[in-house]
């Protein structure tokens, strides 16, 4: 008699499946060992690592980091970074703030305004201009490192009132032409000119019909004031402009027949709440797509209430 008529039904069941489990597993383990088929030892696929560029003119030597990258900026200005990450810039001891890393990075984006008026903005960019190696800002800034070395151990607070007489030491050994800070009029100018040509060199035209059109902003609330001017095919100058900061969710507003709350209409530039605004120059980009021909007004514009504070029309001068 043969042994698995010598087994009883219900053990002669249990073996059976019990010999086709282990089969079954064993040739698994023996398929995941195989050559050919091994995912599991691939390295991870590295993350790309992007250039951006700091300019107030294309500023080399400024150090700088982020999670995973570090050095100084080429006489491009460029560094390195991974999207998404922070970058810090700095000169010796003097870290500016945190901003996320980007494409394309000014003093206002170190400082999340649009406005060249910030006084921590204008600090920065009379800081840079003046420790330029050649006192020449049109040819790019050039950060030393004598000016990194003088600038060990040393602290100072961009938004304060005395900021001239805590870099006065660093500026009169740092070995640049310069020896004495340069004048907010004149660092504020050229970080204009910067950005306007900016402007230009992103694609931005000046062939359009209504450049050099102006506009005055009517007074309806919050102390609104000012004027803009058309630079370009996507480029505003808002010049003597005032704004009380006191409402929620402020911010300019292109649209036609001074309608700002249809469809048509669009945000133009960062939010404006949060602070006041007196006698300010702001160079105001247009979003991407959107060119002046595509509005005719131009709104400090309450998105929270959909309410005009204050508004014009671009007409010929």
């Amino acid at each position: 008699m043969s042994l698995l008529k010598m087994v009883k039904p219900p053990v002669y069941l249990f073996l059976y499946w019990s010999v086709f489990l282990i089969t079954g597993i064993l040739l698994l383990f023996t398929g995941c060992g195989g050559s050919g088929g091994d995912t599991g030892n691939q390295s991870p696929i590295a993350p790309t690592v992007l250039t951006g560029v700091f300019v107030d003119s294309a500023v080399q030597g400024l150090s700088y980091l982020t999670a995973t990258q570090s050095g100084t900026t080429n006489e491009d200005g460029e560094f390195s970074y991974i999207q998404g990450e922070a970058v810090t810039f700095s000169i010796g001891d003097i870290q500016f703030p945190s901003v996320i890393a980007q494409t394309l990075i000014t003093p206002l984006d170190v400082f999340s305004v649009t406005t060249v008026n910030d006084i921590r903005v204008s600090n920065m960019a009379r800081l840079l201009q003046t420790l330029d190696h050649d006192g020449i800002q049109g040819n790019g800034i050039t950060i030393t490192d004598e000016a990194h070395n003088q600038a060990v151990g040393v602290d100072i607070d961009f938004a304060a009132t005395d900021f001239s007489s805590q870099v006065e030491d660093l500026v009169a050994n740092a070995g640049a032409v310069n020896t004495s800070l340069i004048s907010e009029q004149d660092a504020i100018g050229h970080l204009n000119l910067t950005l306007g040509n900016m402007a230009t060199t992103r694609g931005c035209k000046a062939d359009s019909t209504k450049i050099g059109y102006t506009g005055t902003f009517s007074t309806l609330a919050h102390s609104v004031s000012g004027m803009a001017t058309v630079i370009d095919d996507c480029t505003l100058k808002i010049t003597q402009f005032n704004f009380d900061g006191a409402a929620p969710n402020v911010r300019f507003y292109g649209g036609i027949n001074g309608n700002f709350a249809d469809s048509e209409a669009f945000a133009i530039g960062e939010r404006l709440d949060g602070r006041s605004y007196t006698n300010e120059t702001i160079l105001l980009e247009l979003p991407e797509g959107k060119f002046v021909d595509d509005f005719d007004s131009l709104s400090v514009w309450c998105v929270e209430f959909n309410a005009d504070f204050g508004s014009l029309r671009l007409e010929a001068p």
